[in-house]
C-alpha cells in the first residue's frame, strides 16, 4: 500500500510539472522589486503591492460617489500603462488669465458613478485633454535624483544654440509637502517631475492625488471629497498611502527585450547620432538615498545597455 501511494505521488508530481507553465522571463514582466531590499523593505514592498494591485474599493469602503477607477491597478495593470478604457479626461481654463471652468470634482472628469449617482459629463465647448495612465515602473530611480541633477538639462533660452529649450515645470506644493533637498523658485514653487506634464512634485503627492481624483478616496493628506467639496473622514490610512509610495519607489526599472537584436542596436546608434538624447537624457546615476538599494544606481531612461 505504501509503495502504491509513493507511485501515485510520483505520478502526480510528474503530471503537475508538465502542466504548470514556465514562469515568464524577467524582461517580459514589469512587476517586481529592485535588487537589494532587506527583509523589512521586502515586507513593506509586498504591503504596497497589495494596496496598489489587489485592494479594490467599493461604495462601502469609500469609493466615489463619482470616480474613474476602483483600484490603482485597474489603471496601471501589471504596473504598466493604461488603455482606452482607463483614459483620463482633464479640463480647465477656457483661456489664459480667465477663471477656471471647472465642474464639481474637477480638474479631472469622474466619468463613472456608484448606484444612485450620475457620472460627470463635460458641458459642450469645455476645453479638455485625454491622458493615458503611464507605466509606474522605475519611478523610484527618478525620484532619487536631485533637482540639481535635472536642472543641469534646463536651457529655457537656448543659450547653447542647439535649438532645444529644456524648461522645468514649477508647481505650488501641497500643505503636507516636506521640502528636503528640493529646489524652490522665486515664487515658492517646487519643480514637478511626476504625472502628465510634471504636475506633481513627488510620489507622495502623486499617490494622494490619484486616490482622491481617480477613486474619490480621501486621506489625511487630502481630506476634501472631490464630489461634495467638503472635508470628510479619511477613507485610506496614512500607512497604506506610504506603503504604496514605498512600493512605487522600489519597483524595478523595465528591462529591454532583445538587447542583442541588430535592428535594436542600429536604432540605438541612430538615436545617438541624430541627438535624440539631447532631449531624452539616456543615462542617470542616483546619489545616496534613504533606501540603500536606490543609492548610486545608474539607470537608462530609454534603453538598457546591450549585453555582449
Amino acid at each position: 500500500m505504501k509503495k502504491l501511494i509513493l507511485i501515485l505521488l510520483g505520478c502526480l508530481a510528474f503530471a503537475c510539472e508538465n502542466i504548470i507553465p514556465e514562469p515568464p522571463a524577467v524582461d517580459e514582466i514589469l512587476d517586481g522589486p529592485i535588487d537589494g531590499l532587506n527583509s523589512s523593505e521586502q515586507a513593506r514592498f509586498l504591503a504596497g503591492d497589495f494596496a496598489f494591485n489587489d485592494e479594490v474599493f467599493s461604495s462601502g469602503t469609500g469609493l466615489g460617489p463619482t470616480f474613474v477607477a476602483t483600484s490603482c491597478g485597474s489603471c496601471h495593470a501589471g504596473d504598466g500603462k493604461g488603455h482606452p478604457f482607463t483614459t483620463l479626461t482633464r479640463f480647465g481654463q477656457t483661456a489664459p488669465n480667465t477663471p477656471p471652468n471647472l465642474l464639481i470634482g474637477g480638474p479631472q472628469l469622474q466619468n463613472r458613478a456608484i448606484p444612485g449617482y450620475t457620472p460627470e459629463i463635460l458641458p459642450e465647448g469645455t476645453p479638455f485633454m485625454k491622458l493615458t495612465p503611464p507605466a509606474v515602473t522605475g519611478l523610484g530611480l527618478l525620484s532619487a535624483l536631485t533637482d540639481e541633477q535635472i536642472l543641469t538639462n534646463a536651457d529655457p533660452y537656448d543659450l547653447d544654440g542647439d535649438g532645444i529649450s529644456g524648461v522645468p515645470n514649477y508647481v505650488n506644493p501641497p500643505a503636507y509637502f516636506v521640502p528636503k533637498w528640493f529646489h524652490q523658485d522665486a515664487n515658492g514653487r517646487y519643480m514637478g517631475r511626476f504625472g502628465k506634464k510634471a504636475a506633481t512634485i513627488d510620489l507622495l503627492q502623486q499617490t494622494v492625488s490619484a486616490y482622491n481624483q481617480d477613486m474619490g478616496i480621501t486621506s489625511t493628506f487630502e481630506p476634501v471629497d472631490p464630489f461634495s467639496g467638503l472635508e470628510v473622514d479619511p477613507e485610506v490610512s496614512d500607512q497604506t498611502v506610504r506603503d504604496v509610495v514605498f512600493y512605487l519607489r522600489t519597483l524595478k526599472a523595465p528591462i529591454q527585450r532583445s538587447q542583442n537584436d541588430q535592428q535594436i542596436i542600429q536604432g540605438k546608434t541612430l538615436f545617438s547620432q541624430i541627438q535624440c538624447g539631447d532631449c531624452h537624457t539616456p543615462e542617470w546615476t542616483t546619489p545616496t538615498s534613504d533606501i540603500v538599494a536606490l543609492s548610486n544606481k545608474t539607470f537608462f531612461s530609454l534603453y538598457r545597455p546591450v549585453v555582449a
